[in-house]
């Protein structure tokens, strides 16, 4: 695999466990085939529409025509924008549950902080092309990592990702307040690839049974967290 199509800044995962993550069950999950080819026909569609549209996707178009379908087929339950429990302008712009009995589980007390806690992650999903480094608001830059460690932190989620719909970038709670602790995936190198070692590394992580658990096996970015 390129280096490129992933990468463990600032050591999340601890190297020695990461190094053998081939090893883990999550790497020969029957699902893995069928996400893949999902995404794969995801990806020409929204190719299509690039043509149609003769630009780059805003960033509540890449959310909608991307982001979302892609935690579709990965099997997410989600909910758009929900508020925070403390006095938070940036709601989330995904919340992730692994299933959908687990959303059930925490609309009675959606407002609330218990609401948050029956999910597994949050996303802030930028414009198709966007940096995740740094980007321009109206009052000068800003950094997508200090909004997602804000909202994890505002919710009590271990786990947010940020991402511009090729780029991925998972953060934790303990170490997201450094802004440079991150698990990288190119979700776009991974599928053009064509070889699925290659996806897996996006999916063991990405994934409903990555972040939330697989085989009644604790979460393998638990199993592998510094």
């Amino acid at each position: 695999m390129s280096e490129a199509t992933f990468r463990n800044h600032g050591e999340l995962f601890a190297e020695e466990r990461f190094a053998k993550i081939a090893d883990q069950p999550e790497w020969s999950a029957d699902r893995i085939a069928e996400v893949r080819l999902r995404l794969e026909e995801l990806l020409e569609k929204k190719e299509q529409l690039d043509e149609e549209m003769e630009r780059p996707l805003t960033e509540l178009e890449t959310q909608y025509h991307w982001i979302s379908a892609v935690l579709r087929a990965l099997g997410f339950t989600f909910s758009v924008a929900e508020i925070t429990p403390v006095d938070e302008p940036a709601r989330p712009d995904f919340t992730l549950f692994y299933n959908a009995a687990d959303f059930l589980s925490a609309t009675p007390a959606r407002g609330e902080r218990e609401f948050f806690t029956h999910a597994i992650g949050l996303v802030r999903g930028f414009k198709w092309d966007a940096s995740l480094d740094e980007y321009e608001k109206q009052d000068g830059p800003s950094s997508p990592a200090f909004e997602i460690d804000r909202s994890i932190r505002a919710t009590g989620v271990d786990w947010g990702i940020l991402t511009n719909g090729q780029i991925w970038r998972l953060y934790h709670r303990d170490t997201s307040g450094l802004f440079s602790t991150f698990y990288e995936v190119n979700l776009m190198e991974a599928l053009q690839s064509g070889d699925v070692e290659q996806f897996k590394y996006f999916w063991a992580i990405f994934s409903p049974e990555g972040l939330g658990g697989f085989q009644g096996e604790d979460a393998i970015v638990r199993r592998m967290l510094h």
